[in-house]
């Protein structure tokens, strides 16, 4: 009975694995280079953790508030402007400054809590996971035991997308392996370019809300 909703799940789980792409992502994909593969796994953790917060939140009839208009304007603009800050800062990071942090032991549960907001500031998480509980749902509307079946596939593509976040991890820490702080510190900066266009992104999509 549950062979079809797993089945389901690894492949949208795979599909929106390879698609995504937000702040989230490219922080993983930074910080694995750069601190290793147990603080990318943390990471991706705590992506993990906000995902199943969304999809806890759209399971008990809260998506209809938040794909209202005034939230969405709300958090575009929010995202925008903390996405903003953290590019300015990792692009303005003078090379000392970034030496010493860089040296300096961070707490590995400061990840997970990065990766769970990371993933939680993005409007386009939010929206994600409306567009595929819509589509799960309609899918099992027929059915019996709708509310088992729809858990499942529900279950299946978090794991499967944290999955994916771990090789992604992996693959991103082989490659930090064989690099120099110097090229750490570009990286870092190119990250923080990275972010501020995703807040431009954001900021547009709230003019774009705004005078629709």
């Amino acid at each position: 009975m549950y062979l079809f909703p797993i089945l389901n799940g690894v492949w949208q789980g795979f599909l929106i694995s390879i698609l995504l792409f937000g702040p989230a992502f490219f922080k993983l994909i930074h910080t694995s280079i750069q601190e290793g593969f147990k603080k990318g796994v943390l990471l991706a953790s705590g992506v993990f953790f906000s995902d199943l917060l969304v999809v806890g939140l759209c399971i008990f009839g809260v998506a209809d508030f938040m794909q209202s208009a005034p939230f969405q304007k709300i958090y575009s603009v929010c995202g925008a402007i903390v996405l903003l800050l953290m590019g300015i800062k990792s692009f303005r990071h003078p090379y000392k400054a970034f030496l010493r942090s860089y040296s300096s032991r961070v707490p590995a549960s400061k990840n997970v809590f990065k990766g769970f907001w990371l993933n939680l500031i993005n409007p386009f998480t939010f929206i994600l996971w409306f567009n595929v509980m819509g589509s799960i749902s309609l899918k099992y509307a027929d059915e019996p035991h709708y509310k088992n079946l729809l858990t499942v596939n529900l279950v299946t593509i978090l794991l499967v997308l944290f999955l994916m976040d771990v090789l992604k991890v992996f693959l991103s820490h082989l490659i930090g392996k064989k690099l120099n702080a110097r090229i750490f510190f570009m990286i870092n900066k190119y990250f923080g370019v990275l972010l501020m266009l995703i807040s431009a992104f954001f900021m547009a999509r709230f003019i774009g809300l705004v005078i629709k």
